[in-house]
């Protein structure tokens, strides 16, 4: 008895989670919904299933939980400057790599892994919202190693978080796109951890 309680206060917690995650993402540039017509019109309206099944999932993409998205294999550009002292990595990685299997502009954003029951195959259409394309040569830096201590202007990490702001990786000290976007939350636009009045979301790590 005990433990069917237990199960049905968990079931209950994750019915919650997903609940408040639908809606927060309906009615945003991340509902799909809107702007590909292949579930709606097979009459499948699921919100979550252009990223996330619960069954079949993506076996390359571990770090996004339950990933429905086919992954990008796009080569990319990426930033570098003569003034960071920190590490970035050859090419994006982690959960970077599921925001820019859309964002790229590379894979169309109904080319998902497990297509709803009645749901055959994508429509090709790609996402309609920003397109960073493959060139991150002038965009914030993603998959940074995160390192005060190599750079005396950056506020130090605590717990795998700088500021309220998560790292990630293996090690908890990754800068990825998800440092400073939410993809579930859109309170403050664009998807932003924190609302950027005064530049807040910047100094929640330089130092200035």
């Amino acid at each position: 008895m005990r433990k069917t309680a237990i199960l049905g206060i968990i079931f209950a917690s994750l019915a919650l989670l997903v609940t408040s995650a639908t809606a927060d993402i309906a009615n945003t540039s991340h509902d799909l919904r809107s702007q590909t017509t292949l579930l709606t019109q097979a009459g499948n309206t699921q919100i979550c299933a252009y990223c996330h099944t619960p069954h079949n999932a993506s076996t390359t993409n571990s770090t996004t939980p339950l990933w429905n998205h086919q992954d990008t294999v796009a080569t990319y550009t990426m930033y570098s400057s003569p003034s960071l002292d920190m590490t970035i990595a050859g090419s994006p990685a982690g959960v970077s790599l599921a925001c820019l299997s859309c964002h790229d502009g590379s894979v169309a954003a109904d080319s998902l892994i497990n297509f709803p029951s009645g749901v055959t195959g994508p429509d090709g259409i790609f996402f309609l919202g920003d397109s960073l394309g493959t060139d991150l040569s002038n965009d914030h830096p993603i998959s940074l190693t995160y390192n005060a201590t190599q750079d005396p202007d950056f506020v130090a990490a605590v717990n795998s978080q700088v500021n309220g702001l998560q790292l990630f990786g293996g090690t908890g000290d990754q800068v990825e796109c998800g440092t400073c976007h939410s993809v579930h939350d859109n309170t403050n636009e664009p998807f932003l951890r924190m609302s950027n009045a005064g530049s807040a979301l910047c100094l929640a790590c330089h130092i200035k």
